[in-house]
């Protein structure tokens, strides 16, 4: 059968917090395209009292009414926009024939935040929906934040057909409130891989929640990585690689995946192993979906009975353990659980005054900012300084063995290999730094992409870059970013997982946990907290204030007994 996303058949769902007028408004079927101009003022609905009438809507609008006016074919065609089934066909029953023909609802979908006003506009049968801008959906699924303030404008224009009013002109795309924007539509990952495909890299789309989300999620992983990620990552399939046909059907729980006749050109069963990880690590997480059958013309491709030589699973969500590495009466120690390892084999630094330090993943190496700059430990035990600097962002060890700091007001970005081969610190490019404060420097335990913090005029702001190497694995560059919105003033951040990250505004007493999908969870206030570390997830957090180290415990924070450590940190 078909890979679907069932649908009751009517769906009801109630809210103290809407009005009808809110409710007719809900999933507005409309996309700004590129031309779009911003306009204001734009209309709030404010929520109803305590006590007043609840509002209901279902999944199943109905169509158009027989000599219905033109504003009331707009509402309906709005109201239509819950029903993603059939490619929205209810809303395109409000739709003049050519346009219904014509109209791709999934070109942009713009995610409003308040209301929506519809006002008469020049012309005798145009209209203009005003409202402000949440966030935008391209048609790849990539979730873009607005600013706040951000507003839109959508032209709607009408004729007659067969005496019956109806849609003739409107860009293409749907169109959703804030609030619900959950209920229609849903994060999905697409899996990639590091140049070495020794790691799983996530990258977050949205969907509708309808029919063929299977095929859809399939698709936008053939057609490639969101742009940031477009030079850091590599792909196991050719490019070029489609879907033969627009379908993914899962049988019993096995997901029939048939590409194009040339995805097989000059591949090896090296390559095609890849090519189906790619696909169990993608398409494996619905729940529709136990297992893979890739095909090419219905025949199953041939990808050997055991591993090809070379082949290795893909480490996706790589874990960091339960060892963090802190300063204790001035030397570096291990901490584990709530208590410092006193028999560690680390060198004795307390001359060079040592802060912030870091671990590497295979926890035999380590870095940390001293007097004179950044310092490396390899793992015989010599300490080198390699970086100098008053100025630097504490160090970040990724899985290829480089260490990486940050220049803080210079904004230059420099890696050094950690294999004390005497390698110096080689320049990172980020044209995008230029002229900006970075604060904090974080890499993904996949190594393929850097977490930044940054302050512009007094702004700061979360940023996420994708980390381009040389054919060496070198780092060269870091790619345009995306922005990760924080409801709190950040300056610092550290890895939670490979979707999750938490921030700081250190000396202040706001900290969150922000997810790459767009979400943002608040953590506990507590006074005077300077450093963040996170382990395996973002309930395995840390923070330490001048008196203590504490844990997260649910919402709240558990102080952990002395002796006081100083700026623990997870490998990484």
């Amino acid at each position: 059968m078909a890979d679907v996303v069932v649908w009751k058949d009517i769906i009801v769902l109630r809210s103290a917090f809407r009005t009808l007028a809110a409710v007719l408004l809900f999933g507005l079927a409309l996309a700004g395209c590129s031309s779009i101009p911003e306009m204001g003022p734009v209309d709030r609905i404010e929520p109803p009292t305590e006590g007043a009438p609840v509002g209901e809507y279902t999944f199943n609008p109905p169509g158009p009414e027989p000599g219905a006016g033109p504003e009331q074919v707009i509402e309906g065609f709005l109201l239509a926009g819950t029903a993603t089934q059939d490619d929205y066909g209810t809303a395109r029953e409000f739709m003049a024939p050519k346009l219904a023909g014509e109209w791709r609802s999934t070109e942009r979908t713009l995610v409003y935040d308040g209301g929506v006003k519809i006002t008469k506009a020049a012309g005798e049968h145009a209209y203009v929906l005003n409202f402000e801008v949440a966030s935008v959906i391209d048609a790849r699924g990539i979730r873009v934040t607005a600013d706040p303030g951000t507003t839109r404008s959508v032209p709607v224009e009408l004729e007659q057909v067969d005496g019956q009013w109806r849609i003739s002109g409107i860009p293409d795309g749907t169109m959703v409130s804030a609030s619900d924007f959950p209920v229609l539509f849903e994060a999905y990952t697409a899996y990639f891989f590091d140049p070495t495909f020794s790691y799983a890299v996530p990258d977050i789309r949205w969907l509708a929640s309808r029919q063929g989300v299977a095929a859809s999620l399939a698709t936008l992983m053939l057609e490639g990585p969101a742009p940031y990620l477009a030079e850091a990552v590599v792909s196991a399939f050719p490019e070029g690689t489609r879907l033969a046909q627009q379908a993914v059907p899962v049988e019993s729980g096995v997901a029939g995946v048939d590409l194009t006749s040339d995805a097989l050109d000059g591949t090896t069963f090296l390559d095609r192993q890849r090519m189906q990880q790619q696909l169990e690590l993608t398409l494996g997480p619905l729940n529709t979906v136990s297992s893979i059958r890739m095909s090419v013309g219905q025949r199953d491709v041939e990808i050997g009975d055991r591993a090809a030589a070379g082949f290795e699973p893909a480490v996706k969500d790589p874990a960091v353990g339960s060892r963090q590495i802190a300063v204790l009466d001035g030397e570096l120690v291990f901490y584990e659980g709530s208590a410092p390892v006193q028999d560690t084999q680390l060198p004795k630094v307390s001359q060079l005054n040592p802060r912030e330090p870091a671990l590497a993943p295979n926890g035999d190496e380590a870095a940390f900012l001293g007097d004179g700059g950044l310092f490396t430990i390899g793992a015989d035990g010599a300490v080198r300084n390699v970086v100098a600097g008053a100025e630097l962002t504490g160090p970040s060890i990724g899985p290829f063995g480089w260490v990486w700091t940050a220049s803080g007001h210079g904004g230059t970005v420099s890696a050094v290999p950690l294999d004390q081969s005497g390698g110096s610190a080689a320049p990172v490019a980020a044209q995008w730094l230029a002229g900006v404060e970075v604060t904090d420097l974080r890499i993904s335990r996949d190594g393929t992409r850097a977490l930044l913090i940054t302050q512009e005029g007094g702004e700061g702001k979360v940023q996420l870059a994708g980390i381009v190497r040389d054919g060496d694995g070198a780092p060269l560059r870091l790619s345009e970013p995306n922005e990760l919105r924080s409801p709190v003033a950040a300056d610092s951040a550290v890895w939670a997982d490979e979707t999750t990250v938490a921030v700081l505004d250190s000396g202040g007493s706001e900290a969150a946990v922000l997810g790459l999908d767009g979400s943002s969870e608040e953590l506990g206030e507590l006074d005077g907290m300077e450093e963040i570390s996170a382990g395996n997830g973002p309930d395995n957090i840390y923070v330490q204030t001048p008196d203590a180290v504490y844990s997260r415990v649910g919402h709240s924070w558990a102080a952990q007994p002395p002796p006081v450590v100083l700026d623990p940190a997870f490998p990484g």
